[in-house]
């Protein structure tokens, strides 16, 4: 008899288990309605890029702010100061150890996978099809999608906090099976951004290159 009513037990907490797991669709969809009701978004990251050649790992962190429409502010302050500003027309890069300035059309920031659902600006139904779908056990939903079409990466992997559809985690291997690992922290929802977090200045003395020139030898990070 108390064989019989464990096993029911357990039967029921896996079934109400089961209807309590959401689908990898369901939160694909909240993860896009979540970004897309976003006015403004800042935060802070910390990145580690895992090199398939020579198996290295590059580490950095900072802050980030996204204001819509296309303004961007992704600060790297260690292990050493680099800042990418978007100011709805061009995209500056700037390395201080170089001073160096790189100045880029907008469309090359914000086409980057993650800084387009990030802002709001992507599509990931319509740009990723999805591979799997799992519950994790702290309750954060783990979403694996693939491409649609070639881009710059092949796979991305997605922890989200399922009552709302933000995206608290990011991994994504580009096409030589690199690994860039994101984790976004202290997220604030529309907060009031001044107007000068989207401007930038180069400093005097500093190189500027034009998108007509060479780029920077440096590899750039890549949120």
């Amino acid at each position: 008899m108390v064989r019989a009513m464990v096993c029911v037990l357990v039967l029921c907490w896996w079934g109400a288990s089961l209807e309590a797991a959401p689908s990898p669709e369901k939160v694909l969809k909240k993860v896009e309605a979540f970004y897309g009701r976003l006015k403004a978004l800042s935060g802070n990251f910390t990145q580690e890029v895992y090199w398939r050649r020579g198996l290295s790992v590059e580490a950095s962190g900072g802050s980030f702010w996204f204001q819509k429409p296309d303004h961007l502010r992704w600060e790297y302050r260690y292990p050493e100061k680099i800042l990418i500003v978007c100011d709805g027309k061009r995209v500056y890069f700037y390395a201080e150890v170089d001073r160096q300035v790189s100045i880029f059309p907008v469309k090359r920031a914000f086409s980057r996978p993650v800084l387009k659902f990030l802002s709001g600006s992507g599509k990931l139904e319509e740009d990723f099809e999805i591979l799997s779908g799992e519950l994790g056990p702290n309750g954060d939903y783990f979403l694996e999608l693939r491409p649609r079409e070639q881009t710059q990466i092949s796979r991305l992997k997605l922890r989200v906090k399922v009552s709302t559809g933000e995206v608290r985690e990011v991994w994504y291997w580009d096409l030589l099976g690199n690994l860039t690992h994101l984790l976004l922290e202290d997220l604030r929802k529309n907060p009031r951004l001044p107007p000068k977090l989207f401007t930038f200045t180069p400093p005097p003395g500093t190189e500027i290159i034009s998108p007509t020139q060479p780029g920077p030898s440096r590899p750039q990070p890549a949120p």
